[in-house]
């Protein structure tokens, strides 16, 4: 029995701006199906606006228990609370008519001495205003005094907290650490640069983003609530795990030797698992750091570099003059975090996801002398490529796939994912010939860094390193790479590639159906950032040259044991041509794509035949296909075996514009397509846009050799249909490719979809 919402539950929906009349609308079909033949209580209409994400479980639980007024803080609406204790709650908030999201943090104070502490609070986000750095988050706004609260209004970091990574996957390895120290340093040194101290460094207040940054939040908050350490304070137990002993019952303010000794103990504690001083009691913590030396950190992690031990056993000697006298001083022995800081962080953040810890070790002397492995012979050139023109897209797609698959097959892998040792070229290999105008491109360095230090280009050729590869231009060179008619062919545990043009050259027809992608990757991580991939040529066919566009990439995994724990990211790039962006032989555990454009009719993402049907979820935010082939290109297990686990897609501030929307947003083609294949795959998207009509799911028919559309409207939540229009007619422009604002839902021009052309580019940072 359809009933509509109460008018209390409609008052309260408008005044915090949670829906509008048309969402309750959208929600009818959902009330009607939930309640059957039972009136449609308000309940039902809650559990239908949070199935459309217009409510979030906190919201809902308010409304239900009848304090929907407690979601209006101030200007503000709660969206969730991140966490509560004795002291106070945090809270997940919105500003009223903005999609801004901030953080509250609700401060519970004597009602004696909340003015005074309401007037120091504000006295202090006063100083930090204006105040911003990706690594540290202080108040920058205190909210009108409540009768028993202190609120501070401060940016909102998406991401774990350390300690909580800590228990989840044990200790961190050294590099990543180091860059985790270095970046906290950065934040350190420019709030300091305001004479303000941070006052409250401990691995709660340190959170980890999945876009590599090492922040810490809570700042200059402490130093107000206790402006003196005492062993009276009613603090929790992990506040005492970084206590530096001049503090401890002197009456004696921080410093920034204290805050070095205080993150001193948060990086020996990520390099060992637990903290220095154990203990369940805070006052024996207390007496351990006032009465004892920490240890050396190798005590408890032998494999810590030499370097990084002794700067931490500098940064916590109990001895204030032993220690560093800035956090400067540090980071001139340190060195500053760059792009491959994040890089490596979100690398590592990426491995939490999997079902258990991937961290490669330090390769022992009987693993080096193992099996001869090469990229080279792994990716060895196979023909029979079919082009667009001549056999049609799915040829092509199934092609490539295959060739990829039965290469990789046939070649003898290492037993544990890690290359035992690796040679430039195979023995095998004939050798190569320099090509008339390209530079050679360089050998990695001990550290696997190959560093483009000129524009070029540079010739295309085989390389692979244990550990990690990066090869990365240099900052304001637009370094390029050259395809000719073979690939880049790239192996190693890790694989990065920064700042780097990927073109394609006009080649000969006696080389051109050999070219199975331009890149040919096979590692465990892949991680791809400010690059741009020109896969079609502009050159005529003079002189029997052929210029049709070519896959990207093509990946494949180091080993099929690390496959859960495999993952892809792209931020920031560019894929320009009919080919498809990337041909995956396997299925990775996430795929994670941002701020990312992809012109041309290729697919930007295809599954081989023979991939394995794992659970795989694909993360886009800012992601734009213009006039492109479908999203993804399905084939493998799962798209031929019934009631597998549908791949998961979330789809951010992202813009579908297809050149054929019969083709489908996703395709699921395969020699035997699953009976149930609109359940193959679900969409959650979130200011995220297709044209109208465009066919969300599609399947391929090669008796009518054509692509059938598949009811599957219920596995695609959110998306907006709406006319997309680009600000310029050039496809190749990150400028031209953003759109103009579009006629839909809750979008705003602060929070328009597709891509942000100022953060594309291979110019180095």
């Amino acid at each position: 029995m359809y009933e509509p919402p109460s008018e209390q539950l409609v008052r309260q929906l408008t005044e915090l701006q949670l829906c509008q009349p048309s969402d309750l609308r959208r929600a009818r079909g959902r009330v009607k199906r939930l309640a059957s033949d039972l009136p449609a209580f308000d309940s039902v209409w809650i559990d239908s606006l949070v199935q459309l994400r217009l409510l979030t479980p906190y919201q809902a639980r308010q409304l239900e228990i009848g304090r929907g007024d407690s979601l209006r803080v101030g200007s503000f609406v709660t969206i969730d609370e991140l966490g509560r204790s004795h002291r106070g709650c945090t809270l997940l908030v919105r500003r009223l008519d903005r999609r801004e999201r901030c953080v509250i943090k609700r401060q519970l104070v004597d009602v004696e001495s909340a003015s005074d502490l309401h007037r120091e609070m504000t006295i202090a986000a006063g100083q930090m205003k204006g105040f911003a750095h990706p690594n540290l988050v202080v108040p920058n706004e205190v909210l009108p005094l409540e009768q028993k609260s202190v609120d501070l209004v401060c940016r909102y970091v998406p991401g774990l907290p350390l300690n909580q990574l800590l228990v989840r996957r044990g200790r961190f390895p050294a590099t990543v650490v180091f860059e985790i120290g270095k970046q906290l340093l950065e934040g350190l040194s420019a709030l300091h640069a305001r004479s303000i101290l941070h006052g409250d460094i401990r691995m709660s207040n340190i959170r980890l983003t999945d876009n590599g940054l090492a922040v810490l939040v809570n700042g200059a908050i402490q130093p107000v609530l206790h402006p003196f350490m005492t062993i009276h304070d009613d603090l929790t137990l992990d506040h005492y795990d970084g206590i530096a002993p001049e503090l401890i019952g002197t009456g004696a303010s921080r410093t920034v030797s204290s805050e070095l000794y205080s993150l001193g103990c948060v990086l020996w504690q990520l390099l060992t698992g637990r903290p220095p001083i154990i203990s369940a009691d805070p006052l024996a913590k207390i007496a351990g750091h006032q009465t004892r030396t920490i240890d050396d950190v190798r005590v408890w992690a032998p494999d810590t570099p030499v370097a990084l031990a002794e700067s931490i056993r500098q940064l916590t000697d109990p001895d204030v003059e032993m220690r560093p006298r800035s956090f400067e001083e540090v980071l001139q022995h340190w060195g500053r975090a760059g792009s491959y800081s994040r890089s490596r962080l979100r690398q590592f953040k990426r491995l939490f996801d999997g079902a258990a810890p991937h961290f490669m070790g330090a390769p022992s002397s009987d693993r080096m002398s193992g099996i001869v492995w090469t990229a080279a012979t792994v990716f060895a050139l196979v023909g029979g490529v079919a082009t667009f023109y001549e056999n049609g897209l799915r040829n092509e797609l199934l092609s490539i796939a295959r060739n990829l698959e039965s290469v990789a097959s046939t070649t003898a892998a290492p037993t544990n994912g890690v290359h035992e040792s690796i040679k430039e070229e195979s023995v095998d290999s004939p050798k190569r010939t320099a090509v008339k105008g390209l530079l050679p491109l360089p050998a990695p360095s001990s550290d696997g860094i190959v560093l483009l230090t000129e524009r070029g280009p540079y010739e295309a050729s085989t390389r692979a390193a244990e550990g990690q590869l990066i090869i990365r231009g240099a900052a304001g060179v637009g370094a390029e790479i050259q395809i000719g008619n073979s690939p880049l062919t790239l192996s190693s545990s890790q694989v990065i590639l920064q700042h780097v043009t990927i073109r394609r050259s006009a080649i000969s027809r006696s080389g051109a159906d050999s070219l199975v992608a331009m890149v040919m990757v096979r590692c465990n991580q892949l991680s791809i950032s400010n690059c741009e991939f020109l896969g079609r040529t502009e050159g005529s066919e003079r002189d029997g040259e052929v210029g049709e566009s070519v896959t990207a990439v093509a990946w494949k995994p180091a080993s099929s044991r690390t496959l859960g724990t495999s993952s892809i990211m792209v931020d920031n790039s560019v894929f320009h041509g009919d080919g498809v962006s990337i041909v995956l032989a396997q299925t990775p555990q996430g795929v994670q794509v941002e701020n990312t454009l992809k012109t041309g009719g290729g697919e930007f993402l295809a599954l081989g035949p023979k991939s394995e049907g794992a659970a795989m979820r694909l993360e886009l935010n800012h992601v734009t296909l213009r006039s492109s082939g479908p999203l993804l290109w399905m084939a493998g297990e799962s798209a031929r075996i019934a009631g597998l686990k549908p791949i998961e897609i979330q789809a951010k501030n992202s813009v579908f514009h297809l050149a054929d929307m019969n083709s489908g947003l996703i395709v699921v083609d395969d020699d035997k397509i699953r009976k149930d294949s609109a359940s193959s795959v679900v969409m959650n998207a979130d200011e995220s846009v297709v044209e109208p009509g465009t066919v969300l799911l599609a399947t391929f028919s090669p008796q009518e050799n054509r692509y059938l559309p598949v009811d599957a409207d219920e596995q695609f939540d959110g998306l907006v249909a709406s006319e997309i229009k680009f600000r310029g007619e050039d496809v190749r422009s990150a400028e031209d490719g953003a759109i103009a604002p579009i006629q839909g839902p809750r979008t705003s021009e602060d929070a328009r979809p597709g891509i942000e052309p100022a953060r594309i580019g291979n110019s180095g940072d």
